[in-house]
């Protein structure tokens, strides 16, 4: 479970963020929606724990982990989140499947080469395994991320514009992935996006 209140940020003092509250229990999925310059990625980055908000409070799996040190934030978000950033960050000098198991690694979990081939096959992707990622489309590359973000099995999955670069057909196979294996894990799933075509897709909302 993920939940904050009273959230705020400032990057400065003319360009500040007040966010309403985020309640989004094991299993269940939120669909954060707005227009551009709202606050969308901020929102994300600051449950992500990349961003410390500049009052608020966040708790993940009942604990507050909101005014966490860095150290301290970064042992929790490899233990507990799974992030699908916008822009995929890749290690250009290994290859897909590396790429997916350095989750593993970051995260001083054994290499599960097993579960990240499924995955690929999932997300249709199989096939370029052995390649760099720089060979593979931009929609390509946000399936490998999304891929990446599942290996640990995290207890809250935030999901930056998952769907921007990919058809319906591959925008639907994206979200029942992440909307199956939250539930397999019971893992809270939050997307954060202006694709319209996601409003149907989930049954809580939060505009921004």
């Amino acid at each position: 479970m993920i939940s904050s209140t009273n959230l705020r940020f400032a990057y400065s003092a003319k360009k500040t963020f007040s966010f309403p509250d985020i309640q989004c229990k094991d299993k269940e999925t939120l669909l954060i929606l707005g227009q551009s310059g709202k606050g969308k990625t901020t929102l994300l980055h600051l449950l992500a724990l990349l961003l410390k908000p500049t009052s608020g409070d966040i708790m993940i799996a009942q604990k507050s982990v909101g005014n966490l040190s860095a150290e301290e934030a970064t042992k929790v978000r490899a233990k507990n989140i799974g992030i699908i950033y916008q822009k995929p960050h890749f290690v250009s000098s290994l290859s897909v499947m590396d790429n997916i198991l350095l989750s593993n690694y970051l995260a001083d979990q054994p290499q599960n080469k097993q579960k990240a081939r499924l995955l690929a096959e999932k997300l249709s992707f199989a096939e370029h395994l052995n390649k760099k990622t720089s060979q593979l489309s931009q929609g390509e590359q946000q399936r490998v991320s999304i891929a990446r973000s599942l290996m640990n099995d995290p207890n809250v999955i935030l999901a930056d514009e998952p769907t921007s670069n990919l058809d319906d057909t591959n925008t639907q196979k994206v979200i029942t992935l992440l909307k199956e294996q939250s539930a397999s894990i019971g893992a809270s799933l939050i997307v954060v996006t202006h694709d319209q075509r996601l409003k149907d897709e989930f049954s809580n909302q939060v505009f921004l």
